[in-house]
């Protein structure tokens, strides 16, 4: 196989692993919140002429923890943070804990940098922020049983399950310990071992690359990814580009035998369990089985370097691998005198709150959009079109990739956040049967709830 080792390693370094600076940033994110859910509380409570007491223990989890956590080419980072309460401090119903928690929240959003409100939903509370972060707070709640033991129990859905916070981490530490070169078995046979330690590692944090690469696609989560390789995962002791590709047709194997992922900390339950968590695996199947194929010319005697580079940017789409190839879907805003304004909104016809720039952070789904267009130079009467052009995985299979409407000159045009992708917004200022001034507004949007 043509040895891209080294042009590897440099995608990973620079364009995929998160790097220090920003795991630190993202923890300032973290600290900030976890003190707004101690201040709104201590609010809360002299709103209510009583006292609430707040978390005494948070533990990271996810990505961030099992450092995983990528790069993002536009801003999307998610930190999962499970926050431990005392059981009496916390309602005795799981969802309205949760609720309980996004109250504190947003006594002290006012003034700060979010898109839109706190969102208490089934698993965790979400904090939105309009540059693209999220944090998602799993509520947990920690009691002394009849044997004095300490149990702890998440608040997900209607009600409280006994759940340890760092069972996955703690898992996942141990398969990258067991499973990366060197093993035990290979330290004591005495082999030579090529690559640093933590393959595996690197391995998941390379097809999360992969199911990230482009914007319109709707694929796993981490934690089915990170579940997927432990499971499939082929290591090599001198190259981590064969390890990867083994992996990935490994996973493309596994993946046509079945696409229900179990959740390894939790025998019997399955990460797939949901129509959706299943098609996101059935794409992801299919998005492998369609670029994989590329890979096969590096297995050539007379593979060039121009074309080993051709075929790890077929399955990473990114510019590092060939400076030639362009992205015509990136072209931020295209206007012929045209200005529209897009204004954010938590409700229809509700007030907004912050405008909204072309081809900026990503949105998070549910997020209202006041569109209005600003002509030059043009008298009415006019009337407005307004072309909405989603795309992706989502939209397609809901059949909203396009549709198209009119509307007066003074009347704003409104939608919603509602598929992950990057979707175009098309104005056109119509004037006697004549379209006589043009422009654009690209709206990034994020996934949905993403398990890591």
């Amino acid at each position: 196989m043509f040895d891209a080792s080294k042009e590897l390693n440099a995608f990973y370094e620079g364009h995929v692993r998160l790097g220090t600076t920003l795991r630190n940033d993202l923890a300032g994110y973290r600290d900030l919140n976890l003190g707004r859910i101690t201040d709104g509380l201590k609010l809360l409570g002299e709103k209510h002429n009583t006292t609430y007491r707040t978390w005494v223990d948070y533990k990271n989890q996810g990505s961030y923890a099992m450092h995983t956590l990528n790069q993002c080419e536009h801003i999307d980072y998610d930190i999962d943070v499970a926050v431990i309460f005392e059981k009496d401090d916390l309602p005795a119903n799981a969802a309205s804990a949760r609720m309980h928690i996004r109250d504190a929240l947003q006594e002290k959003m006012n003034g700060t940098n979010f898109s839109k409100d706190p969102d208490a939903r089934k698993n965790a509370v979400t904090v939105w922020y309009s540059d693209g972060y999220h944090i998602d707070f799993a509520v947990y709640r920690r009691r002394t049983n009849f044997s004095g033991n300490t149990v702890i129990e998440h608040a997900g859905g209607d009600e409280w399950t006994e759940r340890d916070p760092m069972a996955y981490t703690n898992w996942f530490t141990g398969q990258v310990d067991s499973k990366s070169p060197p093993t035990a078995l290979q330290s004591a046979l005495g082999l030579k071992v090529s690559v640093p330690k933590g393959q595996l590692r690197r391995v998941v944090r390379f097809v999360k690359a992969f199911a990230r690469s482009r914007s319109a696609w709707a694929l796993p989560g981490g934690i089915i990814i990170t579940s997927l390789i432990c499971e499939v995962y082929k290591p090599n002791t001198d190259r981590d580009d064969i390890a990867l590709a083994d992996t990935l047709k490994a996973l493309l194997v596994r993946l046509k035998g079945s696409v229900h992922v179990e959740n390894p900390v939790q025998p019997g339950l399955y990460f797939t369990s949901s129509d959706r968590r299943r098609r996101e695996v059935e794409r992801l199947r299919d998005e492998l089985d369609a670029k994989l194929p590329s890979l096969d010319v590096l297995y050539r005697a007379d593979c060039t370097f121009k074309q080993a580079m051709g075929a790890w940017d077929a399955i990473f789409w990114h510019n590092f691998w060939s400076d030639a190839k362009k992205d015509t879907t990136r072209s931020a805003v295209v206007t012929s005198g045209l200005a529209i304004e897009c204004w954010l909104a938590k409700k229809k016809e509700g007030p907004v709150y912050k405008q909204h720039k072309s081809d900026s952070a990503a949105l998070p789904k549910g997020v209202h959009l006041r569109f209005k267009a600003v002509p030059q130079n043009v008298m009415p009467p006019y009337s407005v079109r307004w072309a909405v052009r989603n795309e992706g995985h989502e939209a397609k299979e809901d059949g909203s990739l396009e549709h198209d409407t009119i509307k007066d000159a003074d009347q704003p045009y409104w939608t919603s956040t509602a598929y992950k992708g990057r979707h175009t917004m098309i104005c056109e200022i119509i004037k006697n049967g004549t379209t006589v001034q043009r422009g654009e507004h690209l709206v990034r949007i994020g996934p949905g709830r993403r398990l890591f």
